[in-house]
């Protein structure tokens, strides 16, 4: 049976990342038959680090591909263009990999964005519908235009960007507790067969239930969360805590497990 191993938000060479080398995933990826990188695994955000970001992510799918493993690269906001993916199926479409940013309306709430790519998503499913493939294309579609700099003549004034401090770390809080839910009713409607859901996006790690439903999120590689993946293999999920030594990541103690069928 197939190994995969499942993880998000390695924003490659992004200043508050640790992570600068795709060497640190090497030891963690081998020994899997599949990699699916769960968006925001290059950061495209930022001119300063965008080549180098996407030159360790390719080399990171280059050392899977040369060990026989192959790599679902899904996109996320701060990447949403890096593939033709926004998701991946598993085990008849009972458990659903996504980053997650389609659960909140605006994508990042506590990004000054948030409001005009809102617009822009809903815009995007006047015209084009509001289904599954709908709205991960109109996710796409607004956080393409957040990184390419369409909202730049927006921007807030600095001494107005640093008032906005103090509402942002409310909304971030707000969508950590908020986040559980969102995904879970944006499945009810949009993806009804996922009982069990793999995000990331917010940073925030954590294991959830919600309407029958689990709703996982792997964390971010550097504060304020700490690292998870998660492995799928004959049928079963189980979600680790990811550690690191001399700078080389591996599967670390056991946070949940469960079996799909």
């Amino acid at each position: 049976m197939s190994k995969t191993l499942i993880l998000s938000d390695i924003h490659f060479c992004r200043s508050r990342s640790p992570n600068k080398s795709a060497k640190a995933f090497y030891d963690l990826v081998n020994g899997f038959d599949a990699l699916v990188l769960n968006g925001d695994t290059t950061e495209e955000h930022s001119l300063l680090t965008l080549e180098s970001s996407k030159e360790q992510t390719d080399a990171l799918i280059s050392f899977a591909s040369k060990e026989g493993i192959q790599t679902s690269l899904i996109c996320g906001n701060h990447d949403p263009v890096t593939s033709d993916i926004d998701h991946v199926w598993f085990c008849d479409e009972s458990v659903l990999v996504f980053h997650g940013h389609a659960a909140f309306p605006g994508i990042a709430p506590w990004n000054w964005r948030s409001k005009y790519m809102r617009k822009s998503r809903e815009e995007f499913l006047s015209v084009n519908g509001n289904g599954f493939d709908e709205q991960l294309n109109a996710v796409r579609q607004a956080s393409f235009e957040a990184v390419s700099g369409k909202f730049k003549d927006h921007r807030p004034s600095l001494p107005h960007m640093l008032m906005l401090g103090m509402p942002a770390v409310f909304h971030i809080l707000n969508s950590w507790r908020s986040y559980p839910k969102l995904v879970s009713d944006w499945a009810d409607k949009y993806a009804p067969s996922a009982r069990y859901i793999v995000t990331g996006h917010t940073h925030h790690a954590g294991i959830w239930e919600r309407n029958n439903r689990v709703i996982i999120n792997t964390g971010y590689f550097g504060f304020p969360s700490h690292p998870r993946a998660v492995v799928l293999e004959n049928n079963t999920i189980t979600v680790h805590r990811l550690t690191s030594l001399n700078g080389n990541y591996s599967l670390g103690r056991v946070c949940a497990s469960w079996n799909v069928r």
